[in-house]
């Protein structure tokens, strides 16, 4: 496949009589002064488009990288319980039930200071670079395209500050129009509340600009070439900012929500997004040497290695998509033992009163179950615990509890399967058996040692995550996704804010829809298989591969009228824990970002934190700032430094007092 971002800079490269192509893209778009504005109009290309197309590639800006996205399963699961890690949920692993902290776990420097990083870098540099020629060209000479670019680099600008103010509060900050550190300006240090107003204020500056630019010919070609998210469509841009302006209107909603009713009136009647293919991200595969992407550089390989955290969440497979286990009990030494002998998928999915995403997002267990697991902690002191429940329907019907002569155990796919043997005590004695094999189970899937920690067996004891989605290399990395605007116009009718037309539940509705229209999408049109380069890892099992793609498309609008309904007869609070949890269900591990800024900011109006935190990991309120900022800016950190306080709440929260978990 040919790289996009290839494509995109080969209008540049004509521009460079001294510059080859085959030259680092940093290279290529850090060096103002070796080319000239004579030399882009003769060639009919903006120079700032190269800048443009720079900023529209970085990574984890618009699209995953690998650790980033390594991070965000290890420790944004254990943030928000996403996916499910069964060693700090169950004693199996030998883990006690004792508090942890996930500070270290964000992955230091990588992930709890990534963004940071990035704002101060690899985010803002091409926006320097961009403002700083555009600042050169006399006013008179200016095209359309110098202005639509440096329009659009404003714009991703603002996308960059929401992302790291969201996680850090104050950032050092560059006003629009200036070229900043390139002029030897010096950034301010400012937060939510001073910066939320401003990217407000020029998103809305920006939509109504491209409502109104008109491309020619030559000036439309270069802006398809150059835009590798959108293809060089303005109506999809403008539906863009007009869905970030949602996004960042709710954000600011429990502490501004004159701002938030005044932005949202400003948009009654815009298009946002609002159709199944409506997402602002790039695939991996569009900038990624094929070969490297699946082993080294791609959102993949993140998705290969952490496998301990792809067992489903039960809160996501019964508690919002309505797939709920089957339950069966027996007496066993004068005791009811209770256990999931099935699920009601089979006919949910035909009738519409469970989610088709579950077919799609997850996959069955070897019983041919889709029985997750908790975030909640489980020693095995409760004998009818989800988990045990979930693992006793393994032996409880099997001879081995009534045979004396039966002392192990054979089960799993052919090809794949597993046993366990029966102790001494065991052996001789039918009423220890219970006992033994529940532990014998709990073991077995607890310790990974169903699995191997390889993600894609055909060994799986409880339902994962589905491995079509996750090995997609098409997927477009889902910073803002159509699901997401339904959804917060949902939260806004149902709090009143005003400005947005129709009801709450059509639009919950509509969300549903869409949600199950594009995994459905990534599941099923997913052409890649172990022959292909990319490829599927080849430690994983065809059968799990085959038996991960959707017997068919179940039919999203019975669901979603079923799911409707449902919202109906909730009360307000319980409405918009609905929707952060179907915003939180959609983005699934793919961007941990938004669900967990949507937790932070709900937990004032609800009353309680929406997500679904590991009860033995300590609640993060912000990500901290890299110590060295106290070295090499001691003037910074003096305004910082107060606030370098993971327990201390961001300003957009409303509150000062940091959400505790039952171990706090």
């Amino acid at each position: 496949m040919k790289n996009l971002l290839l494509r995109s800079i080969l209008s540049i490269c004509v521009l460079f009589s001294s510059v080859s192509c085959d030259d680092k893209l940093e290279e290529l778009f850090q060096d103002p002064d070796g080319f000239s504005k004579a030399q882009a109009d003769a060639a009919g290309v903006s120079i700032i488009a190269g800048y443009f197309t720079s900023q529209l590639t970085r990574g984890f800006f618009l699209r995953g990288d690998y650790g980033s996205a390594y991070h965000q399963l290890r420790s944004g699961s254990r943030v928000m319980g996403t996916g499910v890690q069964l060693y700090y949920t169950t004693d199996a692993f030998g883990l006690s039930y004792v508090l942890r902290d996930v500070e270290n776990d964000w992955g230091s420097n990588a992930f709890n200071r990534g963004v940071f990083n990035n704002i101060n870098s690899a985010w803002i540099k091409q926006y320097l670079w961009g403002q700083k020629e555009y600042n050169n060209i006399p006013e008179a000479d200016r095209s359309v395209s110098d202005e639509l670019y440096m329009k659009l680099l404003q714009l991703l600008k603002g996308v960059a500050y929401q992302r790291a103010i969201d996680l850090y509060d104050e950032v050092p900050y560059f006003q629009t129009g200036s070229a900043g550190a390139l002029d030897g300006e010096k950034a301010e240090w400012i937060g939510q509340e001073e910066i939320y107003p401003i990217i407000l204020d020029e998103a809305k500056e920006i939509e109504e600009y491209l409502a109104n630019v008109t491309l020619g010919p030559a000036e439309q070609t270069s802006f398809t070439n150059q835009d590798v998210i959108f293809n060089g469509d303005i109506m999809q841009w403008r539906k863009y900012i007009n869905s970030l302006r949602l996004r960042w209107a709710m954000n600011v909603s429990e502490v501004q929500p004159n701002i938030t009713s005044t932005v949202l009136s400003e948009l009654n009647g815009k298009p946002m997004f609002d159709q199944p293919n409506d997402v602002a991200g790039l695939a991996d595969i569009a900038i990624v040497e094929p070969y490297r992407l699946q082993v080294e550089l791609g959102i993949t390989r993140a998705f290969r290695e952490r496998a301990d955290e792809c067992r489903a969440p039960k809160r996501f497979l019964e508690d919002v998509m309505n797939c709920v286990p089957t339950e069966s009990s027996v007496v066993v030494n004068g005791e009811t033992l209770y256990y999931f002998d099935g699920d009601n998928s089979a006919q949910g999915l035909m009738d519409g009163t469970v989610d088709p995403r579950v077919a799609y997002l997850f996959s069955k267990d070897v019983l041919g179950r889709y029985v997750g697991a908790e975030t909640g902690w489980d020693d095995g002191s409760d004998p009818n615990s989800y988990f045990n429940k979930a693992m006793r329907a393994y032996y409880i019907n099997h001879p081995i509890m009534t045979d004396i002569n039966v002392t192990e155990i054979t089960f799993g796919a052919q090809g794949n399967e597993m046993t366990i043997k029966l102790n001494d005590e065991a052996t001789a004695d039918l009423s220890k058996r219970e006992a033994f094999l529940l532990k014998a189970f709990r073991n077995q899937c607890g310790q990974y040692q169903d699995i191997g920690w390889t993600i894609g067996t055909d060994r799986n004891m409880i339902s994962e995550y589905n491995v079509r989605p996750q090995y997609n290399f098409d997927i477009r990395y889902p910073t803002l996704h159509a699901v997401e605007s339904e959804l917060l116009k949902a939260e806004a009718i149902v709090r009143g804010f005003g400005g947005i037309t129709g009801n709450a539940a059509d639009h919950y509705k509509n969300a549903i829809e869409l949600s199950c229209a594009y995994w459905y999408g990534i599941n099923a049109n997913n052409a890649y298989n172990k022959g292909t380069t990319p490829s599927f890892p080849s430690n994983m099992a065809q059968s799990r591969i085959d038996r991960d793609r959707p017997e068919m498309e179940y039919n999203p609008g019975a669901y979603a009228d079923f799911a409707a309904q449902q919202f109906n007869a909730m009360s307000d609070k319980d409405k918009v824990t609905a929707i952060f949890n179907q915003m939180q269900l959609h983005y699934n591990m793919f961007n941990f970002e938004t669900p967990y800024s949507n937790a932070r900011r709900l937990i004032k109006y609800l009353g309680d934190n929406p997500g679904s935190p590991y009860e033995v990991f300590v609640w993060k309120e912000r990500f901290l700032y890299n110590p060295n900022i106290q070295a090499t800016d001691p003037e910074a950190w003096a305004i910082i430094s107060q606030h370098d306080d993971y327990n201390l709440p961001l300003w957009f929260t409303g509150r000062q007092t940091k959400w505790t978990n039952v171990l706090e």
